[in-house]
């Protein structure tokens, strides 16, 4: 698996397309369907963009996708996951926004310790992120 990551309208999906030679037919945009929707279409598709809507929409329907979202990964050890970065040190202003932050956090943890590569994009420059570097230490090597 292959976690890509970045600020919203960074280049992620273009670095994605490019970088792993992957089709629009080949990517489910999470955004644009419902969570359980989604959760039935997600095995079809190599690439998972927009996560964190995902994220937002199930906690909105109180729905835990945590584990959904793992196992696929364990199932599909090609996928590619791509989710905006969220909160980058701004303070929610509601209870909502907070815990989706946190679901948002625990998932990428999660999934970026199982990944095979982790991918931050900024200003449609890509850096690979080393496995097992604080990013504070981290030394990254642009694509």
């Amino acid at each position: 698996m292959t976690v890509v990551t970045g600020g919203r309208y960074n280049g992620k999906l273009e670095h994605v397309m490019q970088a792993y030679n992957v089709s629009r037919d080949q990517i489910l945009d999470l955004q644009d369907h419902d969570p359980k929707e989604a959760a039935s279409l997600m095995e079809s598709y190599r690439v998972l963009y927009h996560l964190e809507s995902y994220i937002r929409k199930s906690n909105e329907a109180g729905m835990d996708v945590s584990g959904q979202i793992m196992e696929y990964a364990d199932r599909h050890p090609e996928c590619i996951i791509i989710c905006d970065e969220v909160g980058s040190g701004v303070v929610p202003m509601s209870a909502e926004e907070d815990r989706w932050r946190e679901t948002v956090g625990r998932i990428m943890c999660s999934l970026t310790k199982q990944a095979g590569g982790i991918t931050r994009v900024t200003c449609g420059i890509a850096e690979k992120i080393p496995h097992g570097v604080s990013l504070s230490k981290a030394q990254y090597a642009i694509l």
